[in-house]
């Protein structure tokens, strides 16, 4: 599967994830939430890794917004760890808890809608399908370890590997 369709899938996961948060009783948050919020960095690591990174690289001048991209993926990165880090200091049980989660929800769904949107199509136009199934391979790779139990630095490093056979 190519590597776009692959994180696609993680963001419609993750949307699932949000929603049984949030419809959730206090008590229950704090455990989806352990399970979701290393997801979520796998998910931003791979898709730096893989995809935004190489793509900065390979278009060069020809697309200032694939090109500027990058950067401002990073940023929203961070924004989005502090807002995790904060969630992470919180009582899930504290109505504070689940007012930052739905800040980190709304962020999230602008990001993605944004990436899916206008950033992917651009992505696709520029690397053809070929060199996103190749991509592909390793997010593969670490969305598999990662449901098989792997930490996200195990899972992160299984598709390293993998990276090394695919480009």
């Amino acid at each position: 599967m190519d590597a776009l369709e692959e994180l696609r899938q993680m963001h419609i996961q993750a949307k699932e994830a949000f929603h049984r948060i949030e419809g959730a009783p206090p008590d229950q948050r704090a455990g989806l939430w352990a399970k979701l919020r290393p997801e979520l960095e796998l998910h931003e690591k791979i898709e730096e890794q893989f995809v935004y990174d190489p793509v900065a690289r390979d278009v060069g001048p020809r697309d200032e917004t694939l090109k500027a991209w990058d950067g401002e993926h990073e940023q929203q990165a961070q924004e989005a760890d502090g807002i995790i880090a904060r969630i992470g200091e919180l009582d899930a049980k504290d109505g504070r808890w689940i007012t930052e989660f739905e800040t980190l929800v709304t962020m999230m769904d602008r990001h993605i809608a944004h990436e899916e949107q206008d950033i992917w199509p651009k992505i696709r136009q520029e690397w053809g399908e070929d060199k996103l199934e190749r991509a592909g391979r390793p997010v593969s790779v670490a969305k598999a370890a990662a449901m098989g139990g792997a930490s996200v630095s195990e899972a992160f490093g299984r598709a390293m590997e993998t990276a090394k056979d695919a480009f």
